[in-house]
């Protein structure tokens, strides 16, 4: 089981992986094949099957004929109880003979000798659905209690593994030409195992170093120091380590790293490190406790960034929190030492990268799981 969770989780960077899952899975099931299926009900041709009981044709095959049948009986019938991480069995909703009666056994299980299914359930939204399913041919007969045991264990990842899928899927997209979210997958001692092409990007400009033994070190002294104090955090607290800034050639903050598990403690200790480039974006979300938790700015500092992001003048930022033009230029020279910058350009882009990590780390913009 730890090995399909290392390729599930690991495809999230290598795509290549997911097959080599499936089959693991189906293997640690007790299962003849193993298929997933990520589609929107109003859509389709947005539909997503991959079965290891089928090659790239009869998948394809199976994605045409699919939406056409109204007659898949647990799977319409098990409806009501699909919610993230419910377990379904196809027997408990209909029998054998039932399924057997089926255009949708004819067409498409009985070529790929299937008679039996259960399956580990993800819903995305109300109008979507995705199942990771388990199969057996007749012979074989329905799944047993052990099957349905390691479903149940497996269940709780392969929710997260969608949400982390979801959300890579979003921050991935390119923005207004800057580099788009790098992801690096860390083991135990912090040594990088697989990263993508952002993060190789990051490697290439000399902002982080991934050394002979494969762990990863920042470019600068300032960085490093944090980022070895990050790790300390990661191992020893139950509170996530705050951001870490990442510092270029010249000097200056280039991006915002921040480090977070990959799998529960059961398993091999292992970590996603998410990079954000600075870069401007228009939506903001509640940033005064990753200010003071990652730039070490007071409460006030923090309400005074913000506010002056907001406003883009420093006489506006003052006026909305009730203070002098003075004291808001002296707040805003302790926000540059602090920060190590030098310019409000660079102020911005700062605060709009770690409003954008931030969103990404808890979620605030994106939709939840249903």
């Amino acid at each position: 089981m730890i090995t399909a969770l290392d390729c599930l989780y690991g495809s999230l960077l290598d795509a290549g992986l997911f097959d080599t899952f499936l089959k693991q899975f189906a293997e640690a099931a007790d299962a003849d094949s193993a298929a997933v299926f990520d589609f929107d009900l109003a859509r389709a041709d947005a539909m997503r099957f991959t079965s290891t009981a089928a090659d790239a044709a009869a998948n394809a095959r199976f994605m045409a004929i699919f939406p056409t049948i109204n007659d898949r009986l647990w799977w319409e019938r098990s409806e009501r109880d699909m919610t993230p991480g419910a377990v379904i069995n196809g027997i408990d909703y209909a029998s054998p003979s039932e399924i057997k009666a089926t255009r949708y056994y004819r067409e498409l299980l009985q070529p790929l000798d299937i008679l039996h299914s259960a399956a580990v359930c993800a819903v995305m939204r109300p109008d979507a659905q995705c199942l990771l399913t388990i199969n057996r041919s007749e012979s074989r007969g329905a799944f047993g209690a052990d099957s349905i045991a390691v479903l149940r264990e497996f269940a709780p990842h392969w929710v997260r593994y969608k949400q982390l899928e979801q959300r890579m899927s979003v921050q991935q997209r390119d923005h207004r030409g800057h580099p788009s979210l790098a992801v690096f997958e860390l083991g135990p001692t912090f040594d990088v195992r697989r990263m993508n092409l952002p993060a190789e990007h990051c490697i290439a400009s000399g902002w982080l170093q991934r050394g002979p033994d494969a762990t990863l070190r920042m470019h600068d002294a300032r960085s490093q120091a944090l980022w070895i104090s990050c790790q300390r955090q990661a191992t020893s607290a139950a509170v996530p380590p705050p951001a870490v800034p990442v510092y270029g050639h010249h000097a200056e903050v280039v991006a915002y790293a921040a480090l977070r598990p990959q799998v529960d403690g059961s398993l091999t200790p292992r970590r996603l490190l998410f990079v954000r480039p600075l870069q401007p974006i228009g939506v903001h979300a509640d940033l005064t406790a990753t200010l003071r938790a990652s730039c070490g700015l007071t409460a006030s500092e923090a309400a005074f960034a913000i506010a002056l992001r907001r406003s883009e003048t420093l006489a506006d930022a003052a006026r909305s929190l009730g203070i002098t033009v003075g004291t808001a230029r002296q707040r805003l020279q302790e926000i540059f030492e602090k920060m190590d910058l030098h310019r409000q350009a660079e102020l911005f882009q700062a605060l709009d990268s770690l409003a954008e990590l931030n969103d990404h780390l808890y979620h605030r913009a994106e939709p939840q799981l249903a």
